[in-house]
């Protein structure tokens, strides 16, 4: 079973920059999505550019301090030129407060600052998920369609605890809906490891990922230094082990198959 070890937020801080370099060193990451108006933008291109290998996504932002535009009446907070807290989005993406057209505008933005950098953009994820949201969904398939990006990162969410069935309900439909638009993968699978007492946890649901056949599966990471809990266990000389022998790629490699 192929694995896509995807660490996110890359060019949001150097901590950041260099977790995902060194775990890709390693042989752990395989792909990463980068922060277009990141703090440490300039660095994230820089190091991607020296690993051909690291395959390249877009992180669209929604939320938080990273818009390129600041020209919108909606999706940005008057007050401080910038996107609103990632609670406020929420609402008001559920209730469709947003211009989808600035929505769009902004992911535009975000895409094409990337490919200014001369970087073949190998698929689309989103800040804290928020292209579950049907407003924001439109606008990521829209822009893949337009910048001609083949995969978006999907929401059916693997082992996710106390999934309830309503939200296991919508993200299978959510899944269908990419699907049909765009490609996407089996599914996604988060360790959420936040402590030591949580590793055993997240060894058996890897262990279990693994024994899936006939899927392809991103794992979804966010090492925040190399004192955080994922970049520990994943760096565990166990995990290493359980990796070894495992095919694992980056969505610009589904093209080749």
């Amino acid at each position: 079973m192929p694995l896509i070890i995807n660490a996110d937020d890359f060019g949001a801080s150097n901590n950041i920059n260099n977790s995902i370099l060194q775990m890709h060193k390693l042989r752990i990451v395989s792909s990463t999505t980068i922060i277009a108006n990141g703090n440490n933008f300039e660095q994230a291109i820089i190091i991607a550019k020296k690993n051909p290998r690291l395959g390249i996504g877009v992180h669209l932002c929604l939320d938080g301090p990273y818009n390129i535009g600041t020209k919108y009446t909606t999706i940005i907070n008057q007050e401080t030129n910038q996107f609103y807290n990632v609670v406020q989005v929420v609402n008001k993406l559920k209730y469709f407060s947003f211009l989808e057209s600035e929505i769009y505008q902004e992911y535009c933005l975000q895409i094409e600052k990337v490919l200014d950098n001369q970087i073949k953009i190998s698929h689309l994820d989103h800040h804290h998920h928020l292209h579950l949201y049907l407003p924001s969904l439109r606008c990521i398939i829209k822009a893949a369609n337009k910048y001609k990006i083949p995969y978006i990162r999907t929401q059916k969410v693997l082992f996710r605890n106390n999934q309830n069935a309503f939200n296991t309900i919508y993200r299978n439909i959510h899944h269908i809906i990419l699907r049909n638009k765009v490609k996407t993968i089996d599914g996604l699978f988060e360790p959420l490891i936040t402590d030591n007492s949580s590793n055993s946890e997240s060894y058996k649901r890897l262990s279990e990922l693994i024994m899936l056949k006939n899927k392809t599966i991103e794992i979804m990471l966010h090492p925040f230094g190399q004192l955080n809990q994922e970049y520990v266990f994943f760096t565990s000389e166990k995990v290493l082990d359980l990796l070894s022998n495992q095919k694992i790629i980056n969505y610009n490699d589904l093209l080749k198959t």
